[in-house]
């Protein structure tokens, strides 16, 4: 488009023959007929405990098989105290809505002007513009990315390399760099940042401009009424610290960009513009009002 370049064992009893034939003790005849050792050996004591012996039925239900069955341990690894810690343990609470993400900054309106100092009145230098919003049912597939074009004096970029964006990521001064492309905008906090190192702006950079564009919107027919929750703030990376944030609130069928906010120099001081205009041009449309040499 440009033209610039994710089973017991039981013991054995004596025999039926062998109380038959009288093989016991050496007296056969006699112990035929029916002898008190006989009778004995018929059904001995030895004989009916081995039958139901106390051991074995200690053994069918034992306390310590009883105890096996559901011991303390065992009902205590099904539900243990780390395993529900675990569940939803207070670290990840805090990482689901960290304090950074609550903000902590100045809160502005559309067209309200600020401008930029560090905390404690330190030397503000280098600072994030981030961005994020969410996508409704019906925008579930946009591919929303952020765009700075660098403006001299006449509102036209100093050059075709003066527009950072995903495929042009660094200015020519270095001082501002476009991060990494959120394709579905899924998870919190910011979706794309963009940083800025505002010592080393060009000299003859007047204005730099934040969009949020909709990827082949006219395309595919979409547009900022499927889109909700945008923001952008901007963040001291020194201290990481939150200092202004400006919520939009304006989201229409027939826009398919967003002027989100810009940075602009008054009096030798960095002030930052809240915008939140919608616009029907795409991309391609941004480029080229801005003063971008576009491939037709």
């Amino acid at each position: 488009m440009f033209d610039i370049p994710i089973q017991n064992n039981v013991k054995s009893g004596i025999s039926l023959n062998q109380m038959g034939n009288g093989q016991i003790n050496g007296n056969q005849q006699n112990a035929s007929a029916m002898p008190q050792q006989q009778y004995t050996n018929a059904m001995p004591q030895q004989q009916y405990t081995n039958a139901m012996p106390q051991q074995q039925y200690t053994n069918a239900m034992p306390q310590q098989q009883y105890t096996n069955a559901m011991p303390q341990q065992q009902y205590t690894n099904a539900m243990p105290q780390q395993q529900y810690t675990n569940a939803m343990p207070q670290q990840q609470y805090t990482n689901a809505m960290p304090q950074q993400q609550r903000g902590g900054g100045v809160i502005v309106k559309k067209g309200q002007k600020m401008a930029l100092s560090a905390p404690n009145n330190g030397r503000l230098d280098l600072i994030e513009i981030g961005l994020g919003w969410d996508l409704g049912p019906n925008g579930q597939g946009y591919d929303l990315d952020v765009e700075a074009f660098l403006l001299g004096a006449n509102g036209k970029v100093l050059g075709d390399e003066w527009f950072v964006f995903y495929n042009q990521t660094v200015s020519p001064d270095g001082a501002v760099v476009c991060g990494a492309d959120n394709t579905s905008g899924a998870g919190m906090g910011d979706d794309e940042t963009i940083q800025v190192q505002l010592s080393r702006v060009h000299p003859n950079v007047a204005k730099i401009v934040f969009i949020v564009t909709i990827n082949e919107a006219l395309e595919r027919g979409y547009n900022f009424s499927n889109v909700s929750n945008a923001y952008v703030r901007i963040v001291d990376k020194i201290t990481n610290q939150e200092l202004i944030r400006f919520q939009l609130t304006e989201y229409y069928a027939n826009v398919c960009s967003m002027v989100v906010g810009e940075l602009y120099r008054h009096n030798g001081q960095w002030k930052f513009n809240a915008v939140g205009n919608g616009t029907a041009q795409d991309l391609t449309g941004l480029c080229i009002s801005y003063g971008v040499n576009v491939i037709g």
